[in-house]
């Protein structure tokens, strides 16, 4: 086995199996140490991280910013 499959098995072994992740979805390795201090589930890792490359998209692609919304009440 090689030694960043090692680590991912011993990392889902220690911390992730309990929080929902799996060889088929481990979160990215520089988050281990993070994810396992705050106990983020895999549900929640990956809903921001899915939102985030939305965000990063939308900037890199020049998306349009959305319109100022002003309360003259």
């Amino acid at each position: 086995m090689g030694k960043i499959k090692e680590a991912v098995q011993e990392w889902l072994e220690d911390y992730g199996y309990d929080l929902d992740y799996d060889m088929s979805n481990y979160p990215d390795i520089k988050d281990f140490k993070w994810i396992a201090n705050n106990k983020v589930k895999s549900t929640v890792y990956y809903s921001h991280k899915d939102a985030m490359k939305q965000n990063d998209l939308a900037i890199k692609h020049g998306a349009p910013e959305p319109p100022e919304v002003f309360d003259d009440e």
